[in-house]
């Protein structure tokens, strides 16, 4: 028998996985070490439910935010959009959660085909887990902002500031412009990808740019239609 077993990329040592705060704070400030986590086809189930579970967390708190500042400053905040019906704080988390985690599903189909149109031989778990990364960071910023949105609200409320329109449409845009963070991490993940992924075709230029735009233009043209959609829906019932 052999006694000499030759070394491969699937030998090396299976990192630690990180608990639920230290995944919190891999996405916060730790991208290099999440990315080196997702390299392990092994740790990529695991990872993704916590991605999820980031995601959901941060995405319902802040339409919980969004829902609770609608009602602090009346009912009239929403009727430009048509959504003063029922209570903004109930429907309002179940809105934001299944929009934007809907669009990122519809999505993946095509980000899947992207990413192998740009030449990386990715598997459809490997990139549910960046796309979920990309998401994940997003909520995690929109965490950060809540306690500041939460203070315009206020000051909304007691009558410091007058258009409370602005305040709430702040909120509801706010996780699109968060989001634009959670591209560049998305495109930087990428980014590493091409340099221990196998490159099946290379491309010209910097088409791995031009696909993380490509991408996100989609998820951005379904996510607010969803939104609002599930918003119209939920509101009379809830």
């Amino acid at each position: 028998m052999e006694a000499a077993v030759a070394t491969s990329e699937h030998e090396v040592p299976r990192p630690e996985e990180p608990s639920a705060l230290g995944l919190f704070d891999l996405v916060l400030r730790g991208q290099d070490r999440l990315s080196s986590l997702l390299r392990h086809d092994a740790s990529l189930p695991s990872l993704t439910q916590r991605l999820l579970a980031l995601s959901l967390l941060g995405l319902a708190v802040h339409g919980l935010v969004v829902g609770i500042a609608s009602q602090a400053l009346g009912r009239g905040a929403l009727a430009g959009l048509g959504l003063q019906e029922g209570h903004p704080a109930l429907w309002m988390p179940l809105a934001f959660v299944a929009a934007f985690i809907g669009a990122l599903a519809v999505c993946l189909p095509s980000f899947y085909f992207y990413t192998h149109l740009s030449g990386l031989d990715a598997s459809f778990r490997l990139v549910t887990a960046q796309a979920l990364r990309g998401q994940a960071t997003t909520s995690v910023f929109l965490l950060g902002l809540c306690p500041f949105y939460a203070a315009v609200v206020l000051s909304a409320a007691v009558g410091i500031l007058d258009d409370s329109g602005v305040v709430l449409g702040v909120g509801l845009l706010l996780p699109f412009a968060v989001g634009l963070w959670g591209v560049r991490v998305l495109y930087r993940s990428f980014r590493d990808l091409t340099t221990w992924l196998p490159v099946t075709h290379a491309r010209r230029g910097n088409f791995l740019a031009r696909m993380i735009l490509c991408w996100a233009a989609v998820y951005t043209a379904i996510a607010p239609v969803a939104l609002f959609r599930l918003a119209r829906a939920l509101g009379p019932h809830i």
